[in-house]
């Protein structure tokens, strides 16, 4: 039996009948990227008016009755988060009022069921139990909705009326008698697609092709050992390639490049295979198998490719590092940093090049991934493991025996604290942007350091901290969202902003709950707080990503009365960042019994805290009097700080 395919709009699905995520699926696991990344994808296709197939719905009928109920074998986690999209627009924004029953559910998995049912209703009940990364998903769809919608400069009814209409999901039906342990076992083991960085790489490998070169095949082969050196975003670059060639491209203890444009990469690549050539030309004395295995002849290998123990994640994914190259090397503001358009990227510009156009642009991107690679390697920050600890991590890789690699602060002054305050300037803007597509502040820094010839901790500083002064004053607080700057004019024309920027004010709308578009205007303050700490309290203090808004004083508290003043209730003074996990815990608690919680926690000896200005409130503060002066008091004391800083 063949199976049955059907197509449903959103309504259709979500009106008809009713699914069942089984027991044996793993738990909803979307985190922000994957959820703004459906969300984007869906408002891109708004303008065409045309369908947009979101996916496929592979499901098992359970029942025979009226409505059916399926158990979902494939695309529970899209399933899962269209329910949860579809329920902040029915709470939040009164829309799709047809959504009126709830059509998904867990087996065996009250903690899921629960939160399902919290996020239908639109309350997320602080006194049970629930499955907290259904909350999270809530809490980022209600937030990042409506800040896709005004930057694509289209309303909420066109999106509510696309996703309705428009957004098609094929819904597929086993057979009845399917083996699904089977089944299961086939569709893990299924062939995987060409990834698009190939189909980028062979791109450029056609434009590179030109068949009356003689030394062609020489720049295609180095065109491979180039994009495979670069590719894994994990090892230091300069791990990506074997001795020889090492030596070729970076200094003699590897901590600078040597290379400063694409003629002399090719040259310098030209120099090395002519002597590779004289290498393998040497004869060598043939050896036995017996020779091989004999004990008493010895193999010297001086030289070793492999990387220490020590691990580093990179801040982004190698589709991701192509369009930021990309973006770079044509200072192309309308390349987007969404790698489902990557390949139409690269098409559409080669499109327009001839022969000898998309040639030299190939030359060109291959110098740029060598450079980039060894500019987000030395000087991006990237997550560090050891076998002790984790942290964020700024350094440079050296070598004083030309074999081993050991790594450095990329800034090396420890008294005035250059390689902690980069550090914790970068991973400031990591955590506030969690999602590669709005990895605008790493094009940015990309952009800058591609632009110097000497890097110091001096002008890179000074640029990282203008560009995060230039992101809260003139796009996250700025009050007249018309003349909101992109950040493709913040990134290529910074240097033309005012001098002097204007104040902001206490009552800024963009500083209330609600309103707050980006966690950057909270980790801002609390950068600044560690910035001035001259007495060492948040010594242990590192940005992580903690995305959710706590109201110290509740909205609605648990032994004590809610608070009559509502503008002192959602004023940035109230607010700070913690997160979700805490949130859910705490979330109806008053700041006495907060503060208690934090108090018990053991950090190493010192006190604990989600961020500095939690910190703040709790220490300076009376928990037990935390009152609406108080609140007013904190939002004026943490605004002015800001407007100091900024000023200054």
């Amino acid at each position: 039996m063949a199976h049955h395919i059907e197509h449903f709009n959103i309504k259709e699905l979500f009106t008809t009948d009713k699914y069942r995520i089984p027991v044996y699926q793993r738990n909803y696991a979307w985190g922000k990227a994957e959820i703004s990344q459906l969300i984007q994808d869906i408002i891109d296709y708004i303008p065409s008016g045309n369908n947009y197939y979101i996916g496929t719905l592979v499901v098992h009928k359970q029942s025979d009755e009226s409505n059916f109920l399926y158990d979902t074998i494939d695309g529970q986690q899209r399933l899962t988060t269209l329910s949860i999209l579809l329920s902040v627009l029915k709470n939040e924004d009164k829309k799709v009022d047809w959504f009126s029953t709830p059509i998904l559910s867990f087996e065996s998995r009250e903690l899921s069921q629960q939160a399902i049912k919290f996020a239908f209703v639109g309350f997320f009940d602080g006194t049970k139990l629930y499955h907290n990364t259904i909350k999270e998903a809530y809490d980022h769809i209600k937030n990042e909705l409506h800040t896709k919608i005004k930057e694509a400069n289209i309303t909420l009814d066109d999106f509510v009326s696309y996703l309705s209409d428009k957004v098609i999901l094929l819904r597929v039906e086993v057979p009845t008698d399917t083996d699904l342990n089977h089944y299961f076992e086939i569709m893990n083991n299924r062939g995987e697609q060409l990834e698009k960085h190939e189909v980028v790489k062979s791109l450029l490998l056609d434009a590179l092709y030109d068949e009356d070169d003689f030394y062609n095949d020489d720049i295609q082969e180095f065109f491979h050992i180039i994009w495979d050196g670069c590719a894994n975003m994990e090892r230091y670059i300069q791990f990506g390639f074997e001795p020889q060639l090492r030596k070729v491209l970076f200094s003699k203890d590897w901590s600078e490049l040597n290379i400063t444009s694409k003629e002399n990469l090719i040259a310098e690549f030209t120099k090395y295979l002519v002597q590779k050539n004289k290498d393998k030309s040497i004869e060598f004395e043939p050896l036995s198998i017996e020779d091989i295995l004999d004990n008493n002849r010895g193999f010297n290998f001086t030289e070793r490719h492999a990387e220490n123990s020590d691990r580093f994640t990179s801040p982004i994914n190698f589709q991701n590092f192509l369009l930021h190259i990309l973006r770079i090397q044509l200072q192309d503001e309308n390349i987007a940093l969404d790698d489902k358009r990557l390949i139409v990227f690269f098409k559409n510009h080669l499109r327009v090049c001839n022969s000898a156009d998309k040639k030299e642009f190939a030359k060109e991107f291959m110098y740029n991934l060598v450079k980039g690679k060894w500019l987000l390697d030395s000087y991006i920050i990237k997550r560090q493991y050891t076998a002790t600890k984790e942290g964020w991590s700024l350094k440079k890789l050296t070598t004083k025996d030309f074999s081993k690699g050991y790594y450095v602060n990329t800034f090396e002054n420890p008294k005035y604290l250059e390689n902690e305050t980069m550090t914790m300037l970068l991973s400031m803007l990591h955590v506030s942007n969690p999602t590669l597509m709005y990895k605008y502040w790493l094009n940015a820094c990309l952009n800058f350091l591609f632009g110097q010839s000497s890097i110091t901790f001096d002008n890179y500083h000074a640029y990282v901290l203008k560009f995060t002064k230039d992101l809260i004053v003139y796009r996250f607080l700025n009050e007249d969202y018309s003349n909101r700057l992109e950040y493709n004019t913040l990134i290529f024309d910074g240097d033309s902003l005012p001098e002097h920027y204007p104040v902001i004010n206490t009552d800024n709308l963009f500083l209330q709950y609600g309103h707050i578009e980006n966690n950057l205007v909270f980790n801002f303050i609390d950068y600044i707080l560690w910035y001035n700490d001259d007495e060492g309290k948040y010594g242990n203090f590192e940005f992580t990503f903690r995305s959710s808004v706590e109201h110290y004083y509740p909205q609605n508290p648990i032994g004590g009365k809610k608070l009559d003043d509502s503008e002192a209730l959602h004023s940035f003074g109230n607010l700070c960042l913690i997160s979700h996990q805490k949130n859910s815990k705490l979330n109806h608690h008053l700041p006495s019994a907060k503060k208690n919680y934090y108090a018990k926690l053991d950090h190493g000896g010192q006190l604990a805290y989600d961020s500095i200005k939690q910190f703040v409130m709790m220490q300076e503060y009376d928990a037990s009097e935390w009152s609406v002066e108080d609140i007013y008091d904190h939002n004026e004391k943490m605004v002015e700080m800001l407007n100091d800083y900024i000023q200054n």
